[in-house]
């Protein structure tokens, strides 16, 4: 029970954070340890009239001390009405009957419903935390002893302790003598014990000294081997600088001679162009709306204008999917868009590059890649040249063309393994703090091609010199001239068999190569990588690793579409004319940042953490830092789409939570096994997300889980989100 000492002012509290207010409490109901542990008995949901009574906690004591407790504040409903639990009835849940006693731990409930009832203080019993008491606590056995407080018990427990109790005084009273012989006896027992457990424990911390002394050596060891590794990668620094001076000198000698090189043909007019001129194409966007000079800019008009584009083009998407999809694509994050065979993953992709003024790319995954060499390619040092892959291709025309977004999506993903050939791409596009490089190469490689590349124009040159062709422009008819041809095999060491012209084109090989495929490549900023999934027995799940770092859609066949919906929406958007895709720029499709930081007093971010204490943890989700902050940047891009918080909320649980559903529901969680646990945690999410019933089904996170539920326990209970 709360003293004067202890009782607040609602105007003092009002304003108090829930850390505050935790502490509060505990000083209130003399707790050290800030868990606010209690113990009660139930009382289940029932029906008074026409009004529904809630299933609550009733006679609540303190765990610590048992005595009756209440909130430091006087408020209309107190801790003797009871503290709610969040479950139909205690009996359904936990087969727990009406006045059955329970130990529990309390947290501070929802906000809405501490705003409610005008209680600051109010708390809810954390669910998870929920035990039978098989026994009263030791404080409230003793004064049942001594008579000191009438208590009721229900028949079992009572008379459980009266027999306890009775047996006590009998004892006491016949033998009092020997009892405290025995209690001598005990105690130096109890003085033995504890002798030898000091010993015991003087001997684990010799251990821990000793241990702490290896640890300071290793440490000390750990600092030199530091100080080694900082030493070696000066020396790789200065390496890498002379590797990437080389390819400089290779590009600086390309430039001098270039007029020389296109003029014997060993680099294209295409080459020499790009290469001399630093060709950037422009976009074309003419014939485009503007998404800043039409819209201002805003994201909400942009969205309905690409719907009945699409429309227009006979391409049918609910507002949810484009809202949904421009969200994950301002993200700069990896998108998968999972569904079956024709359900319209590639076709979203390529359909809405053309919406924006984009390019789309889709690059086809096979069974067998293995590493990152199937999706970048290698250099293949007989040929002396790079040996691009369509992805590399792709990424290098991106960079030509910097103003234009290019959406580039991997095919069937996970007909191969996508943490074997792409976990090293994804590491790179994880550093939001710089522009993602790739080394596709050796810089030292431009250094062989450059020394043989010297050493063949000044073959040339000297030829020409010697046997004064001046005149002669081109390599063919150099080579027609027989003393000059003669005179080039001597210089190269090549017999009459050898042919110059043969190795002519090895050189023009070797220099498109390295002018076409730079040894690094930078991930472009207008760049975005989306992957394309089905699920079925010829291919792969996705790892931890990769569901940690992308965002999931999943789609549904286009043939369960309400298409009426969609021409409504449509309707009441009232353009004219959308004959003309919308450009919109690289920076208008989000720009690579750092994500937000973690704030434990943001809202988002407790709740994440409470969920993740409450039922991911206990279900053996992965569910860390990270992905709280992708989150946080998902909301605040959404809400430039749609201004419903909740529906935010959901998207997100849909992208990052669901997807990581793969466990067996039979095994025990705490209390309750797994499938149970979600069962509370369905009720949890229809509690956050209020207007769940108006989101489609197709949509909603709360009939996603509701349907993995279902599906788990029709197999057995086997919990599988793909399934």
């Amino acid at each position: 029970m709360a003293t004067e000492q202890f009782m607040y002012d609602i105007e003092v509290v009002r304003s108090l954070s829930d850390k505050e207010l935790h502490q509060r409490l505990c000083e209130s109901w003399e707790i050290t340890n800030s868990k606010l542990e209690v113990w009660g008995l139930i009382q289940n949901a029932s029906q008074a009239g026409e009004r529904k009574l809630p299933t609550c906690l009733m006679d609540v004591k303190s765990l610590k001390n048992s005595r009756f407790i209440d909130y430091p504040l006087r408020v209309r409903l107190g801790v003797d009405r009871g503290i709610f639990i969040s479950f139909n009835s205690s009996e359904e849940l936990f087969g727990f009957e009406d006045g059955t006693y329970i130990s529990c731990e309390l947290c501070l409930a929802p906000a809405r419903e501490r705003e409610k009832h005008e209680n600051p203080f109010e708390c809810n019993v954390v669910i998870s935390s929920v035990q039978r008491l098989i026994e009263l606590p030791e404080y409230t056995y003793k004064q049942l002893v001594k008579g000191e407080e009438s208590i009721f018990l229900n028949e079992a427990v009572y008379k459980l302790h009266v027999h306890r109790s009775k047996n006590k005084i009998d004892s006491t009273l016949s033998n009092l003598k020997a009892e405290h012989q025995q209690q001598e006896n005990k105690l130096n027992v109890q003085i033995a014990e504890l002798d030898k457990n000091l010993q015991e424990k003087q001997h684990i911390l010799d251990r821990h000294k000793n241990a702490l002394q290896e640890i300071i050596s290793k440490t000390q060891g750990m600092q030199q081997t530091k100080s080694d590794l900082d030493s070696k990668i000066e020396a790789y620094k200065k390496v890498e600088e002379h590797m990437s001076n080389k390819i400089e000198k290779l590009k600086s000698y390309i430039l001098d001679k270039a007029l020389f090189l296109k003029t014997f043909e060993f680099i294209d007019e295409s080459d020499f162009d790009n290469f001399i001129f630093d060709v950037i194409k422009e976009p074309d966007n003419i014939n485009m709306v503007s998404f800043y000079d039409v819209f201002g800019g805003d994201y909400k008009q942009a969205v309905s204008y690409i719907q009945a584009y699409l429309k227009e083009k006979d391409i049918l998407y609910p507002r949810h999917i484009i809202e949904n999809y421009l969200t994950l694509i301002r993200s700069n994050d990896l998108i998968i868009l999972a569904g079956d065979s024709g359900s319209g993953k590639t076709n979203l992709v390529q359909s809405f590059a053309k919406a924006v003024g984009g390019v789309s790319k889709i690059i086809p995954v096979k069974p067998n890649w293995t590493s990152s060499e199937d999706l970048l390619g290698y250099y293949n040092p007989l040929e002396k040249k790079y040996l691009a892959t369509p992805f590399l291709e792709a990424l290098i025309e991106a960079q030509q063309h910097p103003e234009v977004p290019y959406f580039i999506c991997l095919d069937e993903m996970n007909l191969a393994r996508v943490e074997y050939y792409f976990a090293d791409f994804l590491s790179n596009l994880e550093d939001r703090d710089k522009t993602p490089e790739i080394q596709l190469y050796s810089d030292d490689e431009s250094a062989h091609v450059l020394s043989e590349l010297k050493a063949v124009v000044a073959i040339i040159t000297d030829a020409k010199t010697k046997y004064s062709q001046e005149g002669i422009v081109d390599f063919v008819k150099l080579m027609q001239d027989e003393a000059v041809n003669t005179e080039m095999k001597r210089a190269f060491g090549f017999s009459d068999k050898d042919s110059l012209i043969k190795y002519h084109g090895d050189i023009r090989r070797m220099l498109a190569g390295i002018i076409r495929t730079p040894s690094t490549i930078k991930i472009p900023a207008n760049v975005r990588i989306i992957g394309a999934i089905n699920i079925d027995e010829t291919t792969h799940y996705l790892s931890p690793k990769i569901l940690d770092r992308t965002h999931i859609m999943k789609f549904k066949s286009p043939l369960l579409t309400d298409w009426d919906e969609i021409f409504i929406e449509i309707e009441t958007h009232g353009f004219e004319d959308v004959t003309k895709p919308l450009f919109m720029s690289v920076q208008a499709l989000g720009e690579r940042s750092v994500y937000p930081k973690f704030d434990r007093e943001n809202d988002f971010c407790q709740l994440f953490v409470d969920l993740n204490r409450e039922f991911f943890n206990p279900l053996d989700i992965e569910f860390g830092m990270r992905t709280i902050r992708q989150g946080l940047n998902y909301i605040n891009l959404f809400l430039d789409v749609n201004s419903n918080q909740n529906l935010a909320m959901n998207n997100f649980i849909l992208h990052k939570v669901l997807p990581k559903f793969t466990f067996d529901g039979n095994k025990a969680s705490g209390a309750l096994n797994k499938l149970e646990l979600l069962e509370v945690l369905i009720h949890k999410l229809e509690e956050l997300i209020t207007d769940h019933e108006s989101i489609s089904s197709e949509f909603s996170s709360v009939e996603g889980l509701k349907t993995i539920l279902e599906n788990a326990k029709s197999n057995d209970g086997v919990v599988n989100y793909w399934a």
